[in-house]
């Protein structure tokens, strides 16, 4: 479980609402974020346990990203939204085994990889 807080280097640091979210949930909801915005340009995700959402539309090679949780919104390159769900999961991978060793031999954490 993990706070979120989102980085826009424009506007300053975005909290998510609820603290405590699963970390995994929330590096799959930018995975679905970057397929929908890929396939139709449009997508909005939402946390499972807070239902918290993400609203990302594309706008040639920029996305726009605005928060049910803020009313900030950001807009970064299609380059950097590309790569959120893999920093994300790099992010989340060193938590977890800093803080739980024994999750470093976890194939699911391991075979997330593929999916990001």
């Amino acid at each position: 479980m993990v706070d979120v807080t989102l980085r826009d280097d424009q506007q300053g640091e975005i909290k998510l609402r609820t603290p405590g979210l699963p970390v995994i949930d929330f590096v799959l909801m930018l995975v679905l974020l970057k397929r929908e915005i890929l396939q139709f340009g449009t997508a909005v995700a939402e946390t499972s346990q807070t239902q918290d959402t993400i609203t990302a539309i594309r706008y040639g090679d920029s996305v726009q990203l605005s928060y049910s949780f803020s009313p900030i919104v950001s807009t970064i390159s299609m380059d950097e939204f590309d790569g959120l769900p893999r920093t994300a999961l790099c992010e989340a991978r060193a938590l977890l085994h800093s803080t739980h060793k024994e999750l470093a031999e976890n194939e699911y954490l391991a075979g997330l990889s593929r999916v990001v």
